[in-house]
């Protein structure tokens, strides 16, 4: 705590950080998540509860990666194991990535091959990425099976709002041996755009491995390609397109550390994901039809032996959107998916169907209702069906109050279904019951402060059961487990805006999270507190700096998770009105801490780039 005090008072002297200053309660900000019918939706009426970050954002923050930046905001946590590229997940209010669904240019990308269906966080980077769309809570009725913590939509569309064209180049370099760089072009005409980015990153490293005989580095590489574009091909038709490539290597640190020569524990990835849309405008219902696939190749070198993970998607989807009125919209739709996974002479797929349903009402001027009904056809265990009820209401003009009830689900992964040695084909899905209630109080000049309180029940739960082990032969089975897993906390979210030039910003969450027997879940801090300030000292020249304090994390296999304290800073310097110099300085006080036992987290860091826009 002391440490905390320490950062609290260096904040207030007037450096400053970016990692939480967006303005994610203005009034006149849009999300595309939190809803299906209707388009666009102000964030001022949605009962959901979104975050919405922007390239701005995310280039004045001194996070290197998503998941750390991500991280910064009330009711999300992070931990990996290791450095730059090592596996990282994500949590939202303290639910795991199994219960997380991500897109990316609305190309699913979590992994179908994993044992769990989930998106490893460790490599991505915020390089390219031009606005990121936080839903919290359960949208299983919107989005179908593990949307029950959230979704996250990450856009990298970065065309110039004024017709013409742009190109942007960024270049940066610092502790660990790391170098990136990166190059997107992107345009608009009078009838679409187009946006094209490549990225690339390479770090030397340090030991994930944490502890005496660990000092050899785990480095890692990446290059990166997106693109999405579309076109008005007549007056009620556009036509679209968007796709990503990946090809990542890097080393990693088993369990007992750094491997033993001449074995190199080292994991390549090569992902590919492409996705086609139509629009077309039929009277008063807009059609869009979409096709995607999305392939995850990964191999894992440990010991001499090679282990290869193939995981396709192939999805189908129509939604149809009729706006009646002002007040009253409407969406339905339909969608099919087939996944599948290779592993050796291991193989399996599943198709899943759906159809739902939504209606947005507006009685009057101050209230906005919500309601979506979702069914879901899976060909291994059958239908599920889900939905959600939300609420906003603007209380005054500076005060709305918002309220969800939702239902979700997770359908077992492929692994936990049909793994030779461990799967059960007997599996049912997870079920879900979520509730928030929130409240956000606008104080003027941009000023806010926001509370929401929630609570997530999850019952027939899907665990890795041990039947036999020593001195027998090991043997075990994912098996539906009796008892309820529960998560309930509050998050506490506030803006203040000093001047012009200087504002503070804060996010708690207090988060209290059990499995089926009561036990805290792993890597889910009970406190969780952002302090940060941003300041522009002159018209070209800014910084920021933030305090993260987690507290309260359970014991992980028997190993002590101590309290923590981490600084971030940011310096930037606008050299022209087409380029700017920055400076980003990671754990400014070399905090020595860990997010997963046993793993190291990076020391005091400093990198040093450039952004120029043509």
């Amino acid at each position: 705590m002391k440490n905390l005090l320490a950062t609290t008072a260096i904040a207030a002297l007037g450096a400053a950080s970016a990692a939480t200053a967006q303005d994610i309660l203005d009034l006149g900000e849009i999300t595309v998540t939190a809803n299906r019918a209707g388009g666009e939706t102000a964030l001022s009426r949605t009962g959901a509860t979104v975050e919405v970050i922007t390239a701005e954002d995310l280039a004045r923050a001194a996070d290197t990666t998503v998941a750390d930046y991500l991280a910064t905001l009330p009711g999300v946590s992070v931990s990996t194991d290791g450095g730059l590229g090592a596996t990282g997940s994500l949590r939202i209010r303290g639910l795991d990535g199994k219960y997380i669904k991500v897109l990316v240019d609305g190309i699913d990308v979590t992994d179908p091959s994993a044992a769990q269906t989930t998106f490893n966080w460790g490599g991505l980077t915020t390089a390219g990425i031009d606005r990121i769309e936080l839903l919290k809570g359960s949208s299983s009725s919107l989005y179908g099976s593990r949307a029950i913590a959230g979704v996250i939509s990450i856009t990298t569309d970065q065309r110039p709002e004024e017709p013409g064209t742009e190109v942007t180049l960024t270049a940066e370099g610092g502790s660990f041996g790391t170098y990136s760089g990166g190059a997107t072009l992107a345009g608009t005409t009078e009838r679409g755009g187009y946006t094209f980015s490549l990225n690339r990153v390479s770090t030397d490293g340090f030991s994930a491995r944490a502890g005496a005989g660990n000092d050899e580095p785990d480095g890692y590489e990446a290059t990166q390609f997106t693109f999405s574009a579309d076109i008005q091909a007549t007056d009620t038709l556009v036509l679209g397109a968007s796709g990503l490539a990946l090809n990542s290597s890097g080393d990693f640190d088993e369990f007992g550390g750094d491997g033993a020569p001449p074995y190199d524990e080292t994991a390549t990835t090569q992902a590919r994901g492409l996705r086609g849309w139509a629009e077309l405008t039929t009277g008063a219902v807009v059609n869009t039809v979409s096709a995607s696939y999305f392939q995850n190749d990964r191999v894992s070198s440990s010991n001499g032996f090679d282990t290869a993970f193939t995981g396709e998607r192939r999805r189908i989807d129509y939604i149809g959107e009729y706006v009646r009125s002002e007040a009253l919209s409407l969406s339905f739709g339909a969608d099919w998916e087939r996944e599948s996974y290779l592993s050796g002479a291991e193989d399996a797929e599943a198709d899943t169907a759906g159809v739902f349903g939504e209606v947005l009402y507006a009685p009057n001027a101050d209230l906005d209702l919500a309601a979506s009904l979702r069914y879901d056809d899976h060909s291994e265990f059958g239908g599920n069906l889900s939905g959600r009820l939300a609420a906003a209401w603007r209380a005054s003009d500076a005060t709305i109050l918002r309220a969800v009830a939702a239902t979700g689900f997770r359908a077992p992964s492929l692994y936990e279904l049909n793994s030779a040695f461990y799967g059960n084909k007997d599996l049912q899905p997870e079920t879900s019951v979520s509730f928030e209630l929130g409240v956000e109080q606008q104080l003027g000049g941009g000023s806010f402060v926001r509370a929401t309180g929630f609570y997530t029940e999850i019952d027939d739960l899907i665990q890795f059961v041990t039947l036999t082990s020593w001195p027998d032969p090991f043997t075990g089975q994912f098996q539906q487990v009796p008892g309820t897993s529960t998560s309930k906390g509050v998050e506490l979210s506030g803006e203040w805006v000093l001047s012009n030039a200087v504002t503070l910003v804060g996010a708690y969450t207090y988060t209290d999270a059990t499995d089926a027997e009561g036990a805290p879940l792993l890597r889910v801090p009970g406190h969780d507190l952002v302090l940060g300030v941003t300041a522009d000292f002159t018209e070209a020249f800014s910084g920021g700096l933030t305090a993260q304090y987690i507290a309260d994390r359970p014991d992980e296999f028997g190993t002590e998770m101590p309290d923590f304290t981490v600084v971030n800073a940011t310096l930037s310097y606008a050299v022209t009105d087409a380029a700017e110099i920055y400076l980003r300085i990671q754990n400014l006080l070399d905090e020595d801490y860990q997010t997963s036992a046993g793993y190291n987290a990076a020391g005091r860091a400093a990198y040093a780039g450039i952004r120029a826009t043509f």
